[in-house]
């Protein structure tokens, strides 16, 4: 027979696939266990109440830092050369960010946790409360010498006796009593003291619980727990915050904090200055003696040469040269006239002339005797006119001119070798002074060589000097580069806020439940809803029946009484009327399923009941000749003859086999003795024989056959059927075994294959809730409700856990 798509009317309880919107149905899932989030939020209502109740209010501290002066906050240095910045520290320019990493570094934490000995944490037991004994605590503790290490840190409990004495808890070697201020020695923190404070006498016979921790570890949690920030680039404001359970203690944190970054600021500071001068300093001392090598060589090199000044020295060279020139050439002119005048002297034609006279001679000697010797001339020359040249009168005037020409040219003579003199000298003198000129390009050269590098160290002599008062000077007023604007100030408390709390608690309380019925459902590997089953195959469902918890087998009555699971199986057989269509008589049903105790004995067996009180004439046959059921659901004897009799011995009365049910319409063909053989007795054609002769009787033959998944019997009696009924229940079929209903089906192996969704729990769940609810009461007016015992109610209020 061929597989024959048939459209189905089924009756579907409200669920997933027919109740509304995915919203609404999601809603309806969940709704369905409000008693589950009523508990669940009760519950997280009482954890936040315990929560409020043992947790201690956290503090928000905040704080405020103002950076003066030149300030960087991209990391430029500002109106500063090279050198300045090097040469003077103490003014060079803030980088805000760097000053934050430095305010956050570990040193500067370090110092404030040792400086507030935050290491160690002192607390007040008494009973279940305890208080935070942060500048309250009675005692101090002090080491003497630590241990090597103390890990997490150790904890101490002491009791106060009195005023002078208390006592050690140790569970290992028993209490023992010290006073305070006296060592005390154990293995963890080596050997260490309590003194007592100022608040003593007001905690005796307090346990106090002391805390000794790393101060490296208390640096770490300190700051992670600190936040430095810088609000606005354009502005150097630096925001600090923290939070603490003692709001004393978060204020002297960052108190603390901002005075040591201000210390430690002005130290680096003052360190660097210092460093700045000492270099100065020795950097000058190294000058001086440098400068003073120079100055020596340069006086040196003077004396050697003969130098004073270069420039002047040249001048007078060159001042002296050209006066040598001026007196060789005056002694040229002069010796040139002085010769003129010997010649003429010595030229006999002009014995009784006077020689000519030059405005150039210089010499008043040579002048006065040649006025003299023209006197004389001018005497004779009057004698001449009176008398002759031979006069006797002439002889003393001869003798006396004579006399005097003579003096003439000796003093001509003279002057000469003066001129001659005064020519050597002047040229001994411009060798002289040539030799200097030629000297003085080398020795300038020389000079400038040593003046440059002792006016190059005279130089940074000077800056040196200079830069060194002006560091001395801001080093003597050193201000701080940074300001504190606002004091570590203590807001509200943030947290906990009682609204908040009870608000998470609510949203926790609802998504519990959500995330707890979400894990159920997807770790949950069975098939629950119809919905699963419509995504996964395409197989028609021929109709979903309830689960029933009591345990008799035929639950459909002919009256009243069980209505709903009645009405099911009646739409059942309604349904499986339109899958046969025009069929009227003869209809063969076969039901099956993936494995066992899915309820196909059930259903059919039901079904079966449900086709006979519709008037028609209908049989069953337990064809599960491996692990037979029908016969026991109607009260009927395993023993009696049956199915397997017939396959085995053909020529078997077939109505000996056939056993009445007690319901009027109704027969059973039973399973008969258990085979070792089953599938080879169902290939025998014997079967068909059996199959075709039972609907020439009935309207209706219903088998029920075993498992497909656990043996091929139902596939080999699905030749004689006209539709096979899959059974699926739910909470019990896996949903792998969708993928081999598809294959069965993708295979074609069942003729006019469809589903029934078996033994439905809404309460579990929470599946088809709405029959009961509503589609129940609209039948309420014509039948009775079925009642409810206590037992029942309180299971179903548990199912919606």
């Amino acid at each position: 027979m061929s597989k024959q798509n048939t459209q189905i009317t089924t009756f579907t309880l409200p669920s997933e696939s027919s109740t509304g919107s995915g919203g609404a149905n999601l809603v309806k899932k969940y709704t369905f266990h409000w008693p589950l989030f009523v508990l669940s939020v009760i519950l997280f209502f009482v954890l936040a109440f315990f929560y409020l109740k043992v947790t201690k209010p956290t503090y928000p501290i905040y704080a405020t830092i103002q950076f003066k002066g030149p300030t960087s906050s991209d990391g430029t240095v500002i109106n500063k050369s090279g050198q300045d910045a090097t040469l003077d520290p103490i003014s060079t320019p803030v980088i805000v960010e760097n000053e934050i990493e430095v305010m956050q570094s570990k040193k500067i934490m370090y110092k404030v946790v040792t400086d507030l000995q935050l290491w160690v944490n002192y607390t007040l037991t008494s009973g279940d409360e305890k208080q935070d004994l942060y500048k309250k605590s009675p005692v101090k503790f002090r080491y003497i010498k630590a241990g090597a290490s103390l890990g997490t840190g150790v904890n101490l409990e002491i009791t106060i006796k009195d005023n002078n004495t208390y006592t050690l808890t140790d569970d290992e070697n028993g209490d023992k009593d010290y006073k305070f201020g006296a060592p005390v020695r154990t293995d963890d923190l080596g050997t260490w003291t309590l003194d007592k404070t100022s608040e003593i006498a007001n905690y005796k016979d307090a346990v106090i619980a002391i805390k000794v921790g790393d101060p490296d570890q208390v640096t770490d949690d300190l700051q992670s727990k600190i936040k430095v920030e810088l609000e606005n680039k354009d502005a150097p404001f630096v925001n600090l915050s923290t939070s603490d359970l003692v709001p004393e203690r978060g204020k002297d944190i960052l108190n603390s904090l901002m005075a040591q970054y201000k210390d430690d600021a002005m130290n680096s500071k003052n360190k660097d200055a210092q460093k700045a001068i000492d270099f100065i300093n020795v950097r000058l001392d190294s000058l001086d003696r440098d400068l003073d090598i120079d100055e020596t060589a340069i006086q040196n090199f003077k004396s050697s040469e003969a130098m004073t000044d270069i420039a002047s020295q040249s001048q007078g060279f060159r001042d002296i040269s050209q006066a040598n020139i001026k007196a060789n050439n005056e002694a040229d002119i002069q010796l040139n006239i002085l010769e003129d005048l010997e010649r003429t002297m010595n030229n006999p034609k002009n014995a009784d002339a006077l020689p000519p006279t030059s405005a150039h001679l210089e010499d008043p000697s040579l002048m006065d005797l040649y006025e003299k010797l023209a006197v004389v001339q001018m005497k004779k020359q009057e004698m001449l006119s009176t008398l002759p040249p031979t006069s006797p009168l002439f002889d003393p005037v001869n003798d006396q001119l004579a006399g005097l020409k003579k003096d003439f040219r000796d003093k001509i003579t003279a002057l000469k070798a003066s001129q001659y003199a005064i020519k050597a000298q002047t040229a001994k003198f411009q060798a002289g002074i040539q030799a200097g000129l030629k000297k003085i390009p080398q020795q300038d050269k020389a000079y400038t060589a040593m003046k440059r590098k002792q006016e190059s160290k005279e130089k940074i002599y000077t800056f040196l000097l200079e830069k060194r008062e002006s560091i001395s000077l801001r080093y003597a007023s050193t201000v701080s580069d940074s300001e504190i604007v606002d004091d570590a100030h203590a807001a509200k408390a943030k947290w906990p806020k009682p609204a908040i709390v009870y608000v998470i608690a609510l949203l926790f309380g609802l998504a519990a439940p959500v995330g707890l019925l979400y894990a159920r459902e997807g770790l949950n590997e069975r098939i629950s809803t119809r919905k699963q089953i419509e995504d996964a195959v395409k197989v028609p469902i021929l109709g979903e029946l309830s689960y029933q918890e009591d345990t008799t087998p035929i639950v459909v009555t002919q009256g009243r009484g069980k209505f709903a699971i009645g009405e099911q199986f009646r739409v059942l057989r309604t349904n499986l009327s339109h899958l046969h269509g025009n069929s009227d008589k003869g209809r063969v049903t076969l039901f099956t399923s993936s494995i066992g105790s899915e309820g196909k004995s059930f259903v059919s067996s039901n079904l079966a009941v449900t086709l006979a009180y519709a008037g028609r004439k209908t049989i069953i046959l337990e064809m599960d000749l491996r692990k037979p059921k029908i016969s026991g659901v109607f009260g009927l004897s395993p023993e009696h003859r049956g199915i397997s009799d017939y396959l085995v011995e053909t020529h078997t009365d077939l109505s000996k086999l056939i056993q009445p049910s007690g319901i009027p319409g109704l027969d059973v063909l039973g399973c008969g003795p258990i085979q070792p053989n089953p599938s080879e007795l169902l290939e025998k054609d014997v079967l068909d024989k059996l199959i075709n002769t039972l609907r020439e009787t009935y309207d209706d033959v219903l088998i029920d056959s075993p498992p497909i998944h656990l043996v091929t019997d139902s596939y080999i009696i699905a030749r004689t059927a006209h539709a096979v009924v899959y059974m699926i229940r739910q909470g019990h079929t896996l949903k792998d075994e969708l993928e081999f209903i598809n294959d069965v089906d993708n295979a074609q192996r069942f003729p006019k294959y469809t589903l029934v969704f078996n033994g439905i729990k809404r309460d579990t769940f929470n599946y088809g809730y709405g029959y009961t609810n509503s589609y129940y009461s609209s039948y309420n007016t014509y039948t009775d409700k079925e009642k409810e015992t206590l037992g029942s109610k309180f299971r179903t209020f548990l199912r919606r856990f």
